[in-house]
């Protein structure tokens, strides 16, 4: 392909990491073409991202669905965690989000072939970019990077009555290790769902038997759908190939939470910067990777734990340090400060994140 005609970027996969990606890339002049072969945030997600989101890129307003100014959080059926009237984040409208940070970058609605990963092609011709070729598609789109992976359902679900829109339920249960979430989208739309290392038809049916509990009167607006999420840890070694890999595929989600929207746009900040400015990746994903393999050697002690043990871990931390450790900002500090206070068992499990 004559040099002229090639993009300065070239990226696989339309979610949170390529489409930030683009959004970097073009921002700064940058041609990039998109490859996409399904609708835009077609998996599963809560669309939940916390205010840290915006250390790497602002949210626009009309992208916004609800603006999250608390929390319920639930052990076994009982509220043991509240908080209300403080700004934590967002319920975003996800496709609105990707399609607004891609308004500059050419879009092609095709797949791409990469079973090999290191040479990227469309029917049968390599992909080609003046810079750099950059993978970003998901855990469907390269599952072989995956070597942990839990399963979630969700289903969005019409409501009879109001619900608070700025405040969001997590729901745990001693026996899973996983939990439920319910998220308002608008006054009488909700997005319920469940998550965790069980099958798709026990989480099916543990989602029919949480919604008939929590909720009455519901009207589904859309069937349930499931999702693999990847929680194999973050690698940065990844972003650095000669055909880097960022996002999900790249092990950029908070294995406690599920949460990756924030970490996959990380990753694309880290490379863009590295490839056009010389950043070393560790200056702007140190924390978050540390963090996301903090939170997957504690994810792997709950797992083994008992029943009993995992509700005394949630129920024995201080609301500053549960919502710390879930984002990844927990200090070594908070946590050396509360061990002492801990009973032995809980202490020993949580022990992990300073070893």
């Amino acid at each position: 392909m004559p040099e002229t005609s090639k993009p300065d970027f070239v990226v696989v996969g339309a979610g949170p990491a390529g489409a930030a990606f683009a959004y970097y890339a073009t921002s700064e002049g940058y041609s990039v073409e998109v490859y996409e072969g399904v609708n835009f945030a077609s998996k599963p997600c809560g669309w939940a991202v916390p205010l840290q989101v915006e250390r790497y890129i602002k949210v626009p307003n009309e992208v916004i669905l609800t603006t999250i100014n608390g929390f319920r959080i639930y052990i076994d059926g009982k509220l043991v965690h509240e908080s209300s009237g403080q700004r934590w984040g967002y319920i975003l409208d996800k496709p609105k989000f990707i399609e607004s940070l891609l308004e500059n970058a050419t879009v092609n609605k095709r797949f791409v072939d990469i079973s090999d990963s290191s040479r990227p092609r469309v029917k049968g011709e390599p992909l080609f970019a003046r810079e750099r070729v950059v993978l970003a598609p998901g855990l469907v789109g390269l599952p072989g990077y995956a070597n942990n992976a839990i399963l979630a359902v969700q289903q969005i679900f019409k409501t009879s009555e109001p619900v608070d829109t700025d405040i969001i339920e997590i729901w745990f249960d001693s026996n899973l290790v996983g939990y439920y979430w319910v998220f308002p989208r608008s006054d009488r739309t909700v997005d319920i769902g469940v998550g965790g290392y069980e099958d798709a038809e026990s989480l099916r049916s543990r989602l029919e038997k949480f919604v008939e509990t929590r909720f009455k009167g519901l009207e589904p607006l859309t069937p349930v759908k499931g999702a693999r999420i990847n929680v194999s840890g973050a690698n940065t070694s990844l972003l650095l190939r000669e055909v880097p890999i960022i996002g999900e595929a790249a092990g950029f989600v908070y294995p406690l939470t599920g949460e990756g929207i924030r970490p996959s746009i990380a990753s694309a900040y880290a490379l863009f910067n590295n490839i056009t400015r010389g950043d070393d990746v560790s200056k702007h994903l140190g924390s978050i990777t540390r963090w996301i393999n903090l939170q997957l050697k504690l994810l792997n002690k709950i797992r083994t734990a008992s029943p009993e043990i995992r509700a005394n871990i949630l129920a024995a931390l201080p609301i500053d340090v549960f919502t710390s450790l879930g984002l990844g900002e927990l200090s070594p500090r908070q946590l050396l400060r509360l061990l002492p206070r801990l009973p032995k068992g809980v202490a020993s499990i949580l022990r992990v994140l300073i070893s």
